[in-house]
């Protein structure tokens, strides 16, 4: 599958449809296909990191396992540290959403999220 078929979605999509089962968003991800949907290693630190518990542990690892899962290289740290050199200050830019964005340039692949104000930079929303 090439790059251009694939979209990342971000931290608060996964948020919405795992642990709030909004049924819109799962079927508009169900109708992207499963194929299509990847998530930064980021999102899913984030997810594991906020589990409750044991039980919502298991769950998060069994969905997350569900997505394909795009890592972190060399080249997606260096735009993150000019994405957090330029925009930290100016628009509040957090690390994860940074390192998130990075992972969209790296990639070219757009970005699925709820979240239009902490990524302005030429990705199309959900």
């Amino acid at each position: 599958m090439e790059a251009e078929e694939l979209v990342i979605c971000d931290t608060n999509i996964l948020i919405k449809v795992i642990d709030r089962s909004n049924g819109k968003l799962i079927t508009q991800l169900s109708q992207l296909g499963a194929d299509h949907l990847c998530i930064s290693s980021i999102s899913y630190s984030e997810l594991i990191a906020g589990a409750i518990n044991k039980s919502h542990f298991l769950k998060l690892s069994r969905e997350l396992n569900c997505f394909n899962l795009i890592p972190i290289n060399n080249e997606v740290d260096r735009i993150h540290r000019d994405l957090i050199s330029r925009y930290a200050i100016s628009h509040r830019l957090a690390i994860q959403d940074a390192l998130i964005a990075a992972t969209c340039l790296y990639y070219k692949m757009p970005l699925l999220t709820l979240n239009r104000k902490d990524f302005s930079l030429s990705m199309i929303w959900y």
